[in-house]
């Protein structure tokens, strides 16, 4: 083969790698703009444009070499011996050996064509690329359906219908004043159709191209406003401030046009939530008593004012005094943001509590119309562990298991006073005596827990782990274990016997009542964590549970306790012959009046759903009445929630009209629809596998075995 003809061949192979990266680049640039083509074009071919842009410079394909050909055709074919290169010499280079080995390299080279590997950059682009056309197609139809579909009223945005100018009405003007309080602009539009803020100043601008001699506005209340000419009487002029949504009309002489839609959008008050604390917060023993509460307001148009209530509850008995403070919020509530993030550390102390007081907190806010809203009362609460210690009352009370209540005082003096005399011992006899209170916890731990039912700590696990000698000891009888013999197969009672023990049941043990139970087993928690710090010889950070679990005894005491009135009540004594015999004839029963106005317009509306659904023209001029009741109550609802409704009232006022249409016909079915509550949910049969016959062989077998 000629050398030229070589040359040849390798400038073909350079030249469709040229074109193949080409392509991949314009079908990667087109993979990243297709999606989102037809939502946003601009922005989609600026990022394909860009991407394209930025491969081109990082791939150059045209400074593609044949040196680099060769070396692909090389690594690719080994057929070619690694000696492509030698074709890109001149042949009068180059020794003889070189030469035949060119020769010998030139006749393989004409004989291969190039594998799919070097095809595969071109093909996955191409399927990226349709990939992402399919999805930019299915992401355009779904964004327009739910454009279409969603009414978002609660947004605010609602639908509008298309609207049929009056005629002789060449102009429509209407400026929306929104109120101070919105910040808003001032706006105009030249449609009927109008969405405004809730209490927004609302001027109409008519202009006619024929004699007018009245020209009013007709809302569903019933309330009408007439226009003032100018002096031409060509301009008509009219203003109102609008406070409720509905509908409306206009009149021209004595034409009317069709209902435009009045939506008002309404201001909520601010909502006010509290991140932290949480709504009961108890400060324990040794804990810090600052507070920071975080709180989160959000608004419509703007907060305006924040600030936090607390009140401080001081004393017991009679003696309660209250003591009431306003602190503000930190923040820039200049600004008068719609959202804000607020923080603010209470510093109990400061605020004057003491030991045994309560704090009551809320926060209010109030937006840019003085709309105020309160969160729910926060109780942040200080115990007075002296309090616990005192010994008043316990004599004139029921002693609740007085051993036991008395003895968790003494672990905590003893564990005080072993914190300050830390400096004065040892290492090795502080952690002795840490220890040694943390059994005193642990047995009085287990003297409590007998009031739930646990007996000893050996039963916790597995039963059938356990040491026999040590379970007939801790029980005082046997369970009488069974064999795993084919006898006993079948034996349900002896499978109980193994893994229940009926009568050490926590649940069932005792006969106290249930949150007596609840707060033993809280008691129990407190401890557990009391004797793992005692363990650990770190008895300044057992306090805190000690404390935890003295008060929630006492609070057990206390719920036992038998009141006793400071001073006597005497009442006048009854007469049992007297009971029963007064006169009752004037005595009139309570009679409970039932209005069946929702279940008549619920049948109205179902009736009136009928007649549509069957779409024949005869079939619905003979149902007028019925279709006009249907259209009072759609109207009704209409007036609170025109954008949803009046659609469907302004087809049914032309179905009864006699103007018959399929659009009309769905419309108003549509509207309808709204009106009638959402089904409740039934109970229904599931469905079941059909039965094979495996329990009747199972009882069977059983049956078997006993014989």
């Amino acid at each position: 083969m000629a050398n030229g003809q070589v040359h040849t061949m390798i400038e073909r192979i350079r030249s469709r790698w040229i074109r193949l990266q080409w392509c991949t680049t314009v079908l990667l640039s087109l993979a990243v703009a297709l999606p989102l083509l037809l939502l946003y074009p601009l922005y989609s071919i600026g990022a394909g444009v860009l991407l394209l842009g930025i491969r081109i410079g990082y791939k150059r394909p045209w400074e593609l070499r044949p040196a680099e050909v060769a070396r692909y055709l090389d690594q690719t074919f080994p057929a070619l011996e690694d000696s492509t290169g030698l074709l890109l010499r001149s042949a009068d280079n180059g020794s003889l050996l070189e030469q035949l080995q060119a020769r010998k390299v030139a006749t393989v080279l004409e004989q291969l064509q190039l594998p799919a590997a070097f095809y595969r950059p071109l093909k996955r682009a191409a399927l990226l690329a349709g990939g992402a056309l399919v999805a930019g197609i299915v992401l355009y139809y779904a964004v327009q359906r739910s454009a279409w579909k969603d009414t978002l009223l609660q947004q605010g945005k609602a639908i509008v219908p298309a609207e049929k100018t009056i005629p002789g009405m060449t102009a429509v003007q209407i400026q929306i004043r929104p109120p101070a309080y919105t910040r808003k602009a001032v706006r105009e539009q030249h449609s009927f159709h109008i969405t405004a803020e809730d209490s927004a100043q609302l001027y109409w601008k008519l202009q006619t191209n024929i004699p007018v001699t009245r020209l009013v506005l007709l809302f569903n209340d019933s309330t009408t406003l007439s226009l003032q000419p100018d002096k031409d009487s060509t301009t008509w002029t009219a203003t109102r401030l609008m406070r409720r949504s509905g509908f409306y009309q206009v009149q021209l002489n004595h034409t009317l046009s069709e209902r435009y839609q009045l939506q008002l959008l309404p201001d909520h008050p601010p909502v006010v939530k509290i991140l932290t604390p949480a709504p009961y917060t108890v400060i324990e023993f040794g804990q810090s008593t600052k507070v920071n509460i975080q709180t989160e307001l959000t608004d419509d148009y703007g907060i305006r004012e924040a600030w936090i209530n607390v009140t401080i509850a001081s004393g017991s008995g009679e003696a309660v005094r209250f003591r009431e403070q306003r602190i503000a919020l930190d923040g820039n509530l200049q600004r008068q943001e719609a959202h804000y993030r607020l923080n603010r550390l209470l510093q109990l102390t400061s605020l004057g509590m003491k030991p045994g007081d309560e704090c009551y907190f809320y926060v209010a806010a109030t937006d840019t119309r003085l709309q105020q809203t309160r969160s729910d009362i926060y109780i942040i609460t200080l115990p007075d562990t002296a309090q616990l210690f005192s010994m008043e009352g316990l004599v004139n009370g029921v002693n609740f298991k007085p051993e036991y209540f008395r003895s968790q005082r003494q672990i905590i003096m003893d564990a005080e006073q072993l914190i300050r005399e830390r400096d004065t011992l040892g290492k090795e006899r502080f952690n002795a005596r840490s220890n040694e209170l943390g059994t005193d916890q642990k047995l009085l731990r287990l003297r409590y827990g007998k009031f739930l039912g646990e007996e000893s700590e050996s039963n916790i696990g597995d039963p059938r782990v356990a040491a026999e000698g040590e379970h007939e000891h801790d029980h005082g009888h046997d369970h009488g274990a069974t064999e795993d013999t084919p006898a006993s197969f079948g034996d349900a009672a002896g499978i109980l016997d193994q893994f229940t023990d009926k009568h050490d049941n926590a649940e069932d043990a005792t006969f106290l009542d249930i949150h007596v139970k609840q707060q033993l087993k809280n008691t129990l928690t407190e401890m557990w964590k009391s004797e793992l710090q005692l363990r650990l010889y770190k008895p300044q950070e057992a306090l805190p549970y000690a404390y935890k679990a003295l008060r929630l005894l006492k609070d057990l005491q206390q719920q036992s306790r038998v009141f006793v009135a400071k001073t006597g009540v005497k009442t006048t004594p009854l007469k049992p012959e007297k009971r029963l015999t007064g006169e009752q004839d004037k005595i009139n029963p309570a009679i409970r009046k039932e209005t069946k106005m929702a279940k008549d317009e619920q049948e109205a509306v179902r009736i009136a759903l009928s007649v549509l659904s069957q779409g024949k023209p005869d079939v619905i001029s003979g149902q007028q009445t019925v279709l006009q009741q249907a259209a009072g109550i759609l109207s009704t609802h209409a007036a609170a929630a025109p954008a949803l409704y009046l659609p469907a009232l302004e087809a049914l006022y032309r179905i009864t009209g006699g103007r018959i249409t399929a659009k009309d016909l769905t419309l108003a079915q549509q509207g309808l629809q709204h009106l009638l509550p959402v089904p409740a949910r039934k109970p229904a049969a599931g469905q079941r596998l059909p039965d094979t016959g495996l329990s009747d062989r199972y009882f069977n077998n059983l049956k078997a075995t006993h014989r």
